[in-house]
This record gives C-alpha cells, sequence and structure tokens, in this order.
C-alpha cells in the first residue's frame, strides 16, 4: 500500500508541511484540500458542489482543476455515472527528494521488488543509506539484487558496501566503465 494512503498518514496536513514545495496558488491549494477532505468523508464532489463551498465561481473552478490535471496531480475518473476526482498523484511527486528527506518513490521500488512491505529496520537502513549515497546507486544496487534473484537488504548492502571501497560512482556504472562481476 502507497505510504499515502496508510491510515495514520494525516494528508492534509502533508499537503499544508509541503505547500512551497507543491507550487500550488491559494485557490488550487484550498480546492485540494476540500477534494481531499470530500474523498475522505465519501461527500459527493461535483464542480457546483466545490463552487458552493469555496465561493469561487464554476468557471475559475473548471480552469483550477485543469491546471491540476496538467500539473498530474489531479485525476478524474467517471465511475457510475459519479466523477471520482483522484489527488495521488499529488502525492506521488518527489518533494522528499527536493527536500533531502525520504525519497518515498524509492520506498515504494524496494516494496515492489521485495513483494512485500518493508519492516521498519528494513525502512531505517534505506534510510541511512539515502542520507550518505546518491539515491541513483542505492537504486542501481536494487537492480542488481533483483537480477541476481537476492531481494534482500543484507545482499543489497554487500553490493553498496563493495561499490563504495572500490569507489564506484554512479556515473561509472552508467557510463559502462564499471561491469559487476558477481
Amino acid at each position: 500500500m502507497k505510504w499515502y494512503k496508510q491510515n495514520y498518514v494525516n494528508r492534509r496536513d502533508w499537503i499544508l508541511d509541503n505547500l512551497e514545495y507543491l507550487g500550488l496558488s491559494e485557490k488550487e491549494t484550498v480546492i485540494v484540500l476540500l477534494i481531499d477532505f470530500l474523498n475522505e468523508n465519501n461527500i459527493n464532489i461535483t464542480i457546483h458542489y466545490l463552487s458552493k463551498k469555496t465561493n469561487i465561481d464554476e468557471a475559475s473552478i473548471n480552469k483550477i482543476l485543469s491546471v491540476l490535471v496538467a500539473k498530474k496531480y489531479l485525476q478524474i475518473e467517471a465511475k457510475s455515472k459519479k466523477a471520482h476526482f483522484i489527488l495521488d498523484g499529488l502525492f506521488e511527486i518527489e518533494v522528499a527528494s527536493i527536500k533531502g528527506n525520504l525519497d518515498t518513490s524509492l520506498f515504494d521500488l524496494f516494496e515492489t521488488e521485495f513483494k512485500r512491505p518493508l519492516t521498519p529496520k528494513e525502512m531505517e537502513k534505506v534510510s541511512d543509506w539515502l542520507r550518505t549515497i546518491d539515491s541513483k546507486l542505492v537504486l542501481e544496487a536494487l537492480k542488481q539484487a533483483s537480477m541476481y534473484k537476492k531481494v534482500n537488504i543484507s545482499y543489497i548492502d554487500k553490493i553498496l558496501r563493495s561499490w563504495q571501497e572500490k569507489n564506484i560512482t554512479i556515473k561509472m556504472i552508467e557510463e559502462g566503465k564499471y561491469i559487476d562481476n558477481r
């Protein structure tokens, strides 16, 4: 399950905490927060309802929604004769990497490769790597482990330590100047 869909995550707090990285205008922010609130409370969302709640005219609401869709923050799907407003794209952006914190998309990749959620210890280990190692190099180590069907934290850690000892960089790997001979 994606990090932002966990029950303990307060999505609106996350939005407000990351406003400076999201690049939302004041009206876009209000609409995003309202959509998230309405989704959480299973309230049917319409342009008319958004307009009524925000005192923003419907034409402006349409423009704001178009901008949010263009930014890939919002997806609107028609299901059973109703429009569903999905804000997943807002949480998928790499705000964490911009801030220099945890790269949530990398955690998702680890969970996909491991075919299960990461344990707290595994999350801590990946976090430690990301503080000291280029995230592209961590991703490359994950790819290597997957290729050799040894997808576990200790194997990935051995790869990363070996590369550090040999001063291997992501640039060297990308340019083909280093070939792993496992």
